[in-house]
C-alpha cells in the first residue's frame, strides 16, 4: 500500500448531497409497537384495579402512569407516521440530519445563489481588470494552475468540485499542496476558461454551487 493510499481521504459528496428517504426499519417498528402496547395495557390494568379497590392499590398518579401512558402513545405515533411520504429525508453529509425537501424553496434558493455568484464574479473581474499587477501576476501563474487543475481533476475524476473545495481539500492531497497558494477567484476564473475550451464540464449541486470536473468525451 502506497503512502498516498494511506493518507487518502475521500472528499465530501458535494455534487449529490446524498440523502435517503427516512424510514423506520420494520423490526424496530414491530418491537416499539409491541413494547408500547404492553405498557399501555399494563397502565390500563393498573388504573382499572385502582378504580375497583382504591384502598388496596397505589393511585395512577403515584405510579406516574399518565406520563408512561402518554410516552407509549407518542412512541406509537412516531413509528407509524409515514415520514417518507411527508418528504422527510436523512442527509448523510456532516452526520445524520433531518430535513424537509420543499422543491419550490430549494429552486428559489439555487437561483438566488446563482445570481449572487454571477454578481461576485462580475465584481472580481472588474477589480482584476483595473489592477494591472494582479492581472500580470495571474497571466504568469495561469499555466501552472491549469496544469495542476488538470492533474487534480483527472486523478479524482469520480467527483466534481467547487473552487473552494479544490483549494481547501485538494491542497491537502499529496502532490497538490500548491493549490493553496492560489486565490479562490483566480481558481474559479481559470476553471471557467477551461470549461469554455471544452476541457472541463460543469454541474450544479443541490446546494446551488457550480461544480467542475474533467469533460467526458
Amino acid at each position: 500500500m502506497s503512502h498516498q493510499q494511506v493518507n487518502f481521504e475521500q472528499p465530501e459528496e458535494e455534487l449529490d448531497s446524498t440523502s435517503s428517504i427516512f424510514e423506520i426499519p420494520g423490526v424496530l417498528k414491530l418491537a416499539v409497537t409491541l413494547f408500547s402496547l404492553a405498557i399501555i395495557t399494563i397502565c390500563i390494568c393498573l388504573t382499572h384495579q385502582y378504580i375497583g379497590a382504591p384502598k388496596q392499590y397505589a393511585s395512577p398518579k403515584d405510579l406516574g402512569l399518565s406520563s408512561i401512558f402518554l410516552f407509549s402513545i407518542v412512541a406509537l405515533f412516531v413509528v407509524w407516521i409515514p415520514w417518507g411520504k411527508m418528504g422527510i429525508r436523512i442527509s448523510k453529509i456532516g452526520g445524520i440530519e433531518f430535513k424537509e425537501i420543499v422543491q419550490e424553496q430549494a429552486s428559489e434558493h439555487a437561483e438566488e445563489l446563482s445570481y449572487l455568484e454571477d454578481r461576485i464574479e462580475s465584481l472580481e473581474a472588474h477589480i482584476r481588470n483595473h489592477d494591472g499587477i494582479t492581472e500580470l501576476t495571474e497571466s504568469f501563474q495561469e499555466p501552472q494552475l491549469r496544469e495542476q487543475l488538470i492533474k487534480f481533476l483527472t486523478k479524482y475524476n469520480k467527483w466534481a468540485f467547487s473552487p473552494s473545495r479544490i483549494k481547501a481539500w485538494g491542497s491537502q492531497q499529496q502532490g497538490f499542496s500548491g493549490l493553496s497558494s492560489y486565490e479562490h477567484p483566480f481558481i474559479r476564473s481559470t476553471l471557467q476558461k477551461m470549461v469554455s475550451e471544452k476541457l472541463l464540464e460543469t454541474r450544479i449541486s443541490k446546494k446551488g454551487n457550480t461544480l467542475y470536473r474533467i469533460a467526458v468525451s
